[in-house]
């Protein structure tokens, strides 16, 4: 496997993720080309999460994940999500935090599903955005009628604009420009645009010996069939456990199915090494952009030593430690191996119908 070079670092941080319940309920067909022509609709969570730097005692959040009261959003926002999604809202993150001090939260980008509501949190929590957002996004609401973002959300906080050209100091971890946000190697802010004009992504040292990482991404992808298989990672002969469900009739054994019938029935070009799916045009600021920064992502996913978690990723939810435990042990059970080829359950009915009608055509031709 491949290994993405990351300047050598002695300190790490406690990553743990949160969901607070939120539900972003939709069709693929949305985000995905080709559409997937499936029965299967998302029920996607926003994670949130929590940095702790033990040696300065500051705590930051990454991804603000989905306020509480909906009806709170800017009209337009509202109004445009409604073609989207429908959006089942958790807890607020300020009270499943509750006494914890937040220092900074950095808004993954501008989005509904990721901004939360940053009013819960003092004034004293500065909140950080990538480049490219004041000058895209302020004034907010209500002085912007038609704003994306509240201006309750910022006002009487410190906002503060990431400059990748001064603060990264040419530093880059893998393909993208990376900003050592603590100085010591810790975590890493990433520039990462492309579905939005400010996109971010966050990179976190959960182990110092071995090196290990949390690569958080936002929306850089939102169906792990966007950017698996690949070369490095390519679709193997045999699944385990089966996505088809451990007693399907197209498994070769208990919970074994042949990688081949997704090749076959599911994957547009027949491929092993490329992805099923491409970012689909119409959503992401520009998806030319989008779709290259995905590919530059490929190289984290493909690091046995780097967990890549995208921010409505459902398919980590039965193999992640949420809060309040930690996640800096997700080598350790396993997370990244056994939730690779889950997204392939979405693909269920449309392996299953063409293989029955193979199997008429088969019996057809055999009759006569």
């Amino acid at each position: 496997m491949p290994s993405v070079q990351v300047p050598v670092g002695q300190t790490s941080v406690k990553v743990t993720v949160i969901d607070n319940g939120a539900r972003a309920k939709g069709s693929w067909a949305f985000f995905l080309d080709p559409p997937l022509h499936t029965n299967q609709h998302s029920s996607a969570p926003a994670y949130v999460f929590m940095i702790e730097h033990e040696s300065s005692g500051s705590r930051v959040l990454f991804d603000l994940g989905i306020r509480k009261n909906y009806d709170e959003y800017p009209p337009f926002v509202r109004e445009y999500h409604k073609k989207v999604a429908q959006f089942e809202t958790g807890d607020e993150i300020f009270d499943i935090l509750q006494s914890r001090g937040i220092d900074l939260s950095t808004v993954n980008h501008h989005h509904l599903d990721h901004t939360g509501n940053p009013t819960g949190f003092p004034p004293t929590t500065n909140l950080v955005v990538g480049p490219g957002f004041k000058e895209t996004l302020l004034p907010g609401y209500p002085t912007n009628p038609d704003g994306l973002i509240l201006e309750s959300d910022y006002e009487g906080r410190e906002l503060r604009e990431l400059d990748f050209e001064k603060e990264s100091h040419g530093l880059r971890i893998g393909e993208f420009r990376a900003i050592d946000f603590f100085g010591d190697g810790s975590f890493y802010l990433l520039e990462t645009p492309g579905h939005t004009i400010d996109h971010l992504a966050g990179f976190a040292r959960t182990s110092v010996n071995p090196p290990r990482f949390i690569f958080m991404g936002g929306d850089i992808g939102h169906h792990a069939s966007q950017w698996r298989p690949t070369d490095d990672v390519p679709l193997p002969d045999t699944l385990c456990p089966s996505p088809l469900g451990p007693d399907a009739q197209l498994n070769v054994l208990h919970n074994v199915c042949p990688g081949e019938i997704f090749v076959e029935h599911a994957h547009p070009e027949r491929s092993r090494t490329s992805p099923f799916h491409r970012i689909k045009a119409g959503h992401p600021f520009d998806v030319d952009m989008a779709q290259a920064t995905l590919k530059s992502m490929e190289a984290f996913d493909a690091d046995d030593n780097i967990l890549v978690v995208t921010a409505h990723d459902y398919t980590l939810i039965p193999y992640m430690q949420f809060w309040p435990e930690t996640a800096n042990d997700w080598h350790k059970i396993g997370c990244k191996e056994q939730s690779r080829w889950e997204f392939l359950k979405d693909f269920i009915d449309i392996v299953q119908a063409k293989v029955s009608v193979s199997a008429s055509a088969s019996i057809i031709k055999g009759q006569y």
